[in-house]
């Protein structure tokens, strides 16, 4: 077994997390240590297996340094005219303490430009409803971890008297994902938050959104929410200048290229298939020393089950 020099692990590692590249909790996570290990061990302290420690540090710098030499740097956040509108949308939202939805088709960048509105921002509360998280309690709950309570109560009304105390004067933003999975009692009290604390709520997911608050048998039971709605922005498909947008990121410049991507941005995933396809294509570019090209596009859409666009 080769042995591991534990002082060039630790100068490596103490390299990268100077520079931001990752921290000593992420690194903890990532190699299934406990941070007071990896804290320990850089700091020469740590009084069980070294070499164990020293091991797994240097499997995992050896995997983040063949990441950086074979894979694209893929951009953290691409700024598509679409995303504009929504980051707006949520602007407004939070500056005017009101109500606004955002809907439309999967794969268009919502989701993307919630995230980088939440992480550049100040006091926006982020949270995701699914089947599990759609009624009051569990939404009431998220929300409340999600502004750093760790110690909320799991009750319903504790909960509520909770955040009404400490929402107002925030000037805060309430996003929730994928809204449309949210219940009617959950709606109403987020409604009823927004409405007494002054904070902005965005509603955001599927076309189901729109749909449940102004049709169908519970339009009635919605309808002290939508006549709160003060802005709806709902995307149906991506533009053409969204797609640029993509290639600029990727310093995709040929015209035919751009011609592929934006007929691959037509099918059901748009955006999404894109930063799925893109990332590949430039491996298979870089691996041959040239900048993304149709065959390399091609190529990532059969590696990844895409089906022929000759086939439509």
């Amino acid at each position: 077994m080769t042995q591991i020099n534990h002082d060039v692990v630790r100068s490596a590692i103490r390299e990268l997390i100077d520079s931001k590249a990752i921290s000593g909790a992420a690194l903890a996570r990532e190699t299934g240590t406990s941070t007071a290990t990896v804290s320990q061990f850089l700091n020469g302290k740590y009084k069980g297996d070294n070499d164990t420690v020293a091991a797994s540090l240097n499997t995992w710098l050896e995997s983040h340094t063949a990441a950086k030499t074979s894979l694209p740097v893929a951009p953290d956040f691409v700024e598509t005219p679409t995303s504009q509108k929504i980051l707006a949308t949520l602007t407004w939202a939070q500056l005017a303490g009101t109500i606004v939805l955002v809907y439309g088709n999967p794969g268009v960048g919502k989701t993307k430009a919630i995230r980088q509105y939440a992480a550049t921002g100040n006091n926006v509360w982020h949270i995701t409803a699914s089947k599990s998280r759609s009624n009051e309690l569990e939404t009431l709950y998220e929300l409340a971890l999600k502004m750093g309570i760790a110690d909320a109560p799991y009750r319903r009304g504790a909960l509520s008297r909770l955040l009404r105390q400490r929402l107002p004067d925030t000037r805060g933003l309430i996003v929730v994902d994928e809204a449309d999975w949210l219940s009617l009692d959950a709606v109403e009290e987020l409604r009823i938050l927004q409405e007494e604390c002054g904070v902005g709520l965005a509603l955001v997911g599927n076309h189901k959104v729109y749909d449940r608050l102004t049709g169908g048998q519970r339009s009635v039971d919605f309808a002290r929410l939508f006549s709160r709605v003060s802005k709806k922005y709902v995307i149906n498909t991506v533009s053409a200048g969204d797609v640029d947008s993509f290639c600029d990121a990727w310093q995709v410049s040929g015209q035919e290229e751009r011609k592929l991507l934006k007929m691959i941005a037509r099918r059901p995933g748009a955006l999404r298939s894109l930063s799925h396809i893109l990332p590949l294509a430039g491996i298979y570019a870089q691996g041959k020393g040239e900048t993304i090209g149709t065959s390399h596009i091609q190529s990532a859409m059969l590696e990844l089950g895409h089906s022929n666009l000759n086939e439509e």
